[in-house]
């Protein structure tokens, strides 16, 4: 019998007990860039033109989805953002709407 570690690549999405979604939107960039978080190993995906431009690893101790996001609103900023860091983020952004 063959024994693995338990990893991101070896758990499977469906036997998570995870309640998120295995993909959330983060946003779309002034650049046209989809940013989107895939939940199932921690990563973000940067889509732009139907290529995936760039993936960024979560995984380390100090990264989290709202660095990434702080990072690409002084970066680039986002022209649709569909997740924040907190509820009074959304709640703000929406005021503005």
């Amino acid at each position: 019998m063959s024994i693995q570690p338990r990893t991101p690549e070896t758990v499977s999405a469906r036997s998570r007990t995870d309640p998120r979604p295995d993909y959330i939107l983060v946003g779309i960039d002034t650049e046209d860039a989809h940013h989107v978080y895939r939940t199932t190993d921690e990563t973000v995906h940067v889509i732009h033109d139907t290529d995936r431009t760039y993936r960024y690893d979560l995984a380390a101790p100090d990264r989290s989805i709202n660095d990434w996001i702080d990072y690409i609103q002084t970066r680039r900023g986002f022209r649709t953002q569909h997740r924040y860091k907190t509820l009074a983020d959304l709640l703000t952004m929406a005021e503005a709407i």
